[in-house]
């Protein structure tokens, strides 16, 4: 081997320390501790890693044992040095009681006494989880994620009588299940500076509903999902209502992803600048199509479709609004279905719509512009669908003098050029007199250059409200 290999410099190791715990913060702890063999300037920088990553599937399935001691080695030579993150992924086939006595051992007993700030825990095959008295009283955790399953079924958690967790400001829970109300309730307000809460697979249950209270004066964002029961698809055919009350007066963000099967009452106390209802009918995005939805029953469609104007009256003052596919193809029903006055969007200024170039979403679009009188910007992401002819007379009854009249800027993304966009975008500025500029970004894979050509000459020879308007195209 040529003799300048051996004398080149080793620039790696004259890094601080800071930068080499960086480097190591993105890779297990385990491949971590390994590189103390690599010289006596690497023999100790394991032992004040700021970042701990363990991982069960780091070691062999017989190997449980020498995980455990690995996990147990790392704590007990661990120098004084606090820790930032501490990450623990033990996922299991069967049950298996060691690995919650560990992990509750290691978060509460290890990671509590250097000052963690982040704690992730994940654990599968897990019936019930007692979560640590030290680990919900810890005075600086500021992230706490909890990731628990089991099959089939929720985890049932039992919460400490007394929690107090005073800075921190972000907390995820999944696949829980606690028994009551104000146990939720408790551990909420523990959180006096909660800013971000993500509740994911979780059940909340009171008889005959599942309810969630979410009273807290800091909260900033609140993301809440119900797409599986610990890894299982919800039944079709539950009829429990999933009741959400949102106490916080300071909350901006508001994002709900779940089932057109699932029955929602959503109350909300204060109003909110943007949210995003990502309501699906199937589990796989490779069944969620517009043909589906064309196969439903009308008395299904209409059954959801009230169910969506829930979800619009409950968010009537927000500003910013993000709709999904499905929301908008059942949504279709709404006007011919209700006989009670229609939520008015009044404050809606920003509308983002995932849609099907069908008659359905044309519709469901228009008829949201309607109702929202106020609306600046509107951002369209056109996806592929086989059911693109529209027909004529989509949009009877769906416009009112000067509607749009605020409409200064829209753009569609995902264009292929077909016949509904057409129409889609003609009815736009036929009735949109202030609008400022169109910007449209094709498909990366639309036929031919020649064909966005013809749709470009197409939309020009459109007559339009307003006299200023500037058309991009994106290729």
């Amino acid at each position: 081997m040529d003799e300048p290999y051996f004398n080149r410099e080793d620039r790696i190791s004259r890094l601080q320390d800071e930068l080499i715990h960086y480097i190591l913060s993105f890779v297990d702890t385990k491949y971590a501790v390994q590189t103390s063999v690599l010289s006596k300037r690497w023999v100790d920088i394991w032992k004040s890693l700021p970042v701990l990553n363990f991982n069960r599937s780091s070691f062999s399935e017989g190997k449980q044992d020498s995980f455990i001691m690995f996990v147990d080695m790392v704590l007990f030579f661990r120098k004084d040095f606090d820790i930032q993150r501490f990450s623990v992924d033990w996922r299991n086939l069967a049950y298996d009681r060691s690995a919650i006595m560990n992990v509750n051992r290691w978060t509460s007993l290890g990671a509590v006494k250097y000052n963690v700030q982040e704690i992730s825990i994940l654990i599968t095959q897990c019936p019930a989880y007692e979560i640590p008295h030290r680990l919900l009283n810890s005075k600086s955790l500021r992230k706490l994620v909890i990731n628990v399953f089991s099959n089939p079924g929720y985890v049932d958690i039992i919460l400490p009588s007394s929690m107090s967790l005073p800075k921190l400001t972000e907390l995820t829970l999944h696949g829980l299940s606690i028994s009551n109300v104000e146990s939720s309730r408790r551990l909420f307000s523990s959180c006096p500076v909660l800013r971000n809460l993500s509740i994911g697979e979780c059940n909340i249950q009171t008889s005959n509903q599942r309810k969630l209270i979410v009273d807290s004066p800091s909260l900033k964002n609140f993301e809440y999902a119900d797409y599986y029961c610990c890894g299982h698809l919800l039944p079709q055919n539950d009829t429990v209502v999933n009741f959400i009350k949102l106490c916080a007066s300071n909350v901006e963000f508001f994002s709900c992803k779940s089932f057109l099967t699932q029955d929602y009452s959503l109350e909300i106390s204060s109003p909110l600048l943007v949210v995003y209802f990502h309501i699906t009918l199937n589990a796989k995005e490779e069944d969620e199509n517009a043909e589906t939805y064309e196969k439903l029953p009308l008395k299904e469609k209409a059954v959801y479709a009230k169910r969506m104007m829930k979800f619009l009256g409950a968010v009537n003052m927000v500003q910013g609004l993000r709709l999904s596919p499905g929301f908008l193809e059942v949504l279709s029903q709404a006007p011919d279905l209700l006989d009670c006055q229609p939520p008015r969007l009044c404050n809606l200024l920003y509308l983002v719509l995932e849609m099907w170039p069908t008659r359905a979403c044309l519709r469901a679009m228009a008829y949201l512009l309607m109702v929202s009188p106020n609306i600046a910007r509107l951002v369209l992401t056109s996806k592929e669908s086989k059911l693109a002819q529209v027909g004529d007379g989509w949009e009877a009854g769906l416009s009112l003098p000067g509607m749009l009249s605020h409409l200064k800027f829209v753009r569609i993304e995902e264009v292929e050029g077909c016949d509904a966009e057409l129409k889609l975008l003609s009815f736009l500025l036929k009735n949109a007199k202030n609008l400022e500029e169109v910007v449209l970004e094709y498909r990366s894979n639309i036929d031919s250059p020649e064909g966005a050509r013809q749709f470009q000459d197409k939309l020009r020879l459109v007559p339009t409200a307003s006299s200023n308007i500037q058309m991009v195209f994106k290729t």
